[in-house]
């Protein structure tokens, strides 16, 4: 052990041959020398402690084994190891010495031998817990300072995430005060429109009253969109839900789609599982499909078909409505379900909500949207857990 010799013994004896003995034996370390209790408790508490101590337990007044209480009572030196010598041998005595303290003993007469490697090993002993004590002490220092670290961040994080909670609130009563405020005097723009349209005869003037319905229309569908999705991101599940029967729904949609199929001449083809139901908000449903079929519809080739077809795979109802028109780059998939994003030519010239609103209408029934596309079908896939 590297610096052993420079430990300080403590040699606690009221025998001074004993004494003798023993500093001579340890001539390497310094020594310091009590001949009774007192003298050994003042002596272990008056300066620094000693590294070990080397403790007669027969001595008058006060005997090794309380002179060991008393140590271990003490913060200054209830860690200082302590080896006993003693002249007895018998079990009790032997035992009572670790009870009250003690590390080790050594039996009187001394070998030389023995008491060298008794005291090695109590040092070397004693430095291994000072190093491990001095390394927790680093490692509580370091967790600390980590958990204050931590704690920083954390706070940082939640007034961030505070930060866009408000701002998420505030664009959605940005969007509900924008959608109301649009959809009050849209109310009487479009059945002026609408009037306007029956009133005039000129071919010119009813050109233009058709663009201004387009765009009306536009409009009108836009502030709806806009005011639903804002109502399904706040109020999320508590939207009161109902069963909904997905055959008789999808079958509705298009039929009523098959009107504005037909100017294109596109047909549908229906391909449905057994009727299956889940609980929802029926009007979101409805606004999501009729929205791909809407697209699908819109952006097709003409004298094409469009395919609606319903399954189960596993656990999940998929309904799939693919048609035959242009392909959707991959690197635009992702961004046309955004509100606004950059959306393709095939699905969104004109940038909107729309599949905005699918998606949001599909994640309020914890549900999703998959898309695929290539020269031979563009196909948007709407999945729903059926349990």
């Amino acid at each position: 052990m590297e610096n052993l010799f420079e430990n300080k013994i403590l040699i606690v004896d009221d025998t001074p041959e004993n004494i003798d003995i023993l500093v001579e034996l340890l001539e390497d370390f310094e020594c310091q020398i009590a001949i009774n209790g007192e003298d050994a408790l003042e002596t272990a508490w008056e300066d620094i402690p000693p590294d070990l101590i080397l403790l007669d337990i027969m001595m008058p007044e006060m005997d090794g084994y309380e002179v060991c209480e008393r140590l271990r009572a003490d913060e200054r030196t209830k860690d200082v190891p302590v080896i006993f010598l003693t002249a007895k041998t018998q079990k009790e005595d032997i035992v009572k010495g670790f009870e009250v303290g003690g590390q080790d003993y050594i039996t009187k007469p001394f070998d030389a031998r023995e008491l060298m490697e008794r005291v090695k090993t109590q040092l070397e002993l004693k430095s291994q817990r000072e190093i491990l004590k001095n390394m927790n002490v680093v490692l509580e220092e370091k967790v600390q300072e980590r958990t204050a670290q931590l704690n920083e961040s954390n706070l940082k994080l939640e007034a961030a995430n505070n930060k866009l909670v408000g701002l998420d609130e505030a664009k959605n009563k940005f969007l509900n005060l924008i959608s109301h405020e649009i959809r009050t005097p849209l109310n009487g723009i479009v059945g002026s429109t609408y009037f306007l349209n029956d009133m005039i005869e000129d071919p010119e003037l009813k050109e233009f009253i058709v663009m201004l319905m387009e765009s009306v229309d536009r409009l009108d569908s836009f502030s709806k969109k806009a005011l639903e999705i804002t109502q399904m991101q706040t109020l999320g599940d508590g939207i009161k839900k109902k069963e909904i029967h997905l055959n008789k729904l999808v079958n509705n949609i298009i039929e009523e789609s098959k009107e504005s199929a037909k100017t294109r001449n596109i047909e549908f083809e229906v391909s449905q599982i057994d009727d299956y139901s889940l609980m929802g908000v029926e009007d979101y449903i409805a606004g999501a499909i009729r929205e791909i079929i809407g697209n699908a519809i819109k952006f097709s080739h003409e004298n094409t078909v469009i395919d609606v077809v319903s399954f189960k795979e596993g656990d999940r109802y998929k309904l799939c409505i693919s048609d035959t028109g242009e392909v959707i780059p991959k690197e635009k998939i992702e961004e046309i379900v955004k509100p606004f994003g950059l959306a393709n030519d095939h699905y969104d010239k004109h940038i909107g909500l729309g599949l905005s609103y699918v998606q949001s209408a599909l994640e309020l029934h914890s549900a999703s949207l998959e898309i695929e596309s290539s020269e031979e079908k563009t196909i948007i896939t709407i999945v729903l857990n059926t349990q």
